[in-house]
């Protein structure tokens, strides 16, 4: 395997050219999972309880679903919002949906079965029949309360996520505090990995910590399922040369990173080099960087502990109970004495 200064080296090209993207740290990892991200497709189910009137038409090729009648409207915000989630040639079914009525027929109907939507204009529904349970060849009209029940409509959609572009986790479990990670390289968000033996670049979307204290990783691009852990395997973080710098900065010695915006601080970064620090620059955002050699940031103060907390509970009754023994000692004019205040004030510190 090739060291990391001797890979840098070959990748690099010489001090004054413009690239595109630069090679500015490497480093071998041992803790390293990896595993495409597998988007699964979803289903979305929409029903609405509701009695319509239903009209067919065309040899009961077709229908009309109407909800229209204003002497006894439905809940004209209800029926709107649920077909307006629907598009021409989706299916929707209807359940539930016995009709009789002994003056037209004495059988009862199953308008139940399987819709295709067309539109839906003032409150009708413009659909074609794909299946119905029953009817009858009496009738055209079906009029809502002649339901034996209030039918239940009902429609499944399956929503397959648009693909632009395979997504693979990287997991690092030793962590952002290991020499081994990729918070000690300085890699950000929008930065490009490559992994020994691969020439594609990986641009990193996200970066995070999660509840273990691993690194997580999501890269564009697909990567097999592969445990590594206990196996060395070099990274090479390369950043995109947006102000096509001449490459002329020290990459050597490690520092932090200050980004600016019309002088108001943006960011802190630490573990760059001076040249990693000069690329985080962007001439169209007002992007500008300044370097501090061997210089970190400062991290946010951390929570308290339980553990420091109870010392401080510990201190506070300690004080309250010297005051007390000051005030009882002077009241009964009690000596009080040196060694006594002392004791009670060093015991607590």
């Amino acid at each position: 395997m090739a060291s990391r200064s001797s890979y840098l080296k070959s990748k690099n090209k010489s001090r004054g050219e413009d690239v595109e993207f630069v090679p500015v740290r490497s480093n071998v990892f041992y803790g390293i999972q990896t595993r495409v991200i597998d988007e699964q497709k979803s289903s979305s189910e929409r029903n609405i309880k509701i009695s319509p009137n239903i009209t067919f038409y065309d040899n009961y090729t077709k229908a009309f679903i109407d909800f229209s009648d204003y002497l006894n409207n439905p809940l004209t915000s209800d029926v709107k919002s649920f077909f307006d989630l629907l598009i021409n040639g989706l299916n929707f079914t209807i359940s539930e949906a016995i009709w009789l009525n002994p003056v037209v027929d004495k059988k009862s109907f199953n308008l139940g079965g399987t819709y295709k939507f067309i539109k839906f204009v003032d409150n009708i529904v413009f659909t074609e029949v794909v299946s119905i349970d029953s009817y009858s060849t009496k009738i055209t009209r079906y009029d809502k309360s002649n339901f034996d029940s209030t039918p239940n409509i009902q429609f499944i959609t399956t929503i397959t996520p648009t693909k632009k572009e395979t997504r693979s986790y990287i997991f690092n479990f030793l962590g952002k505090n290991s020499k081994s990670s990729f918070a000690y390289i300085g890699l950000q968000k929008g930065d490009y990995l490559q992994i020994q033996n691969n020439d594609q670049k990986y641009k990193v979307e996200s970066y995070s910590i999660d509840s273990e204290g691993k690194e997580t990783l999501v890269v564009l691009g697909e990567l097999p399922t592969e445990n590594n852990i206990g196996t060395p395997i070099l990274f090479t973080l390369y950043v995109k040369n947006f102000n096509k710098i001449q490459l002329n900065y020290d990459n050597n010695i490690l520092g932090k990173c200050e980004l600016n915006k019309n002088n108001t601080s943006l960011i802190c970064i630490s573990n760059h080099t001076e040249l990693q620090s000069k690329l985080r620059e962007n001439s169209f955002e007002l992007i500008t960087s300044t370097f501090f050699p061997n210089q970190f940031c400062e991290t946010v103060q951390s929570t308290p502990t339980e553990e420091t907390l109870r010392n401080e509970i510990i201190k506070t009754i300690a004080a309250r109970n010297q005051i007390e023994i000051r005030n009882t000692t002077l009241q009964n004019n009690l000596p009080l004495t040196t060694s006594r205040v002392d004791f009670l004030t060093n015991l607590f510190k």
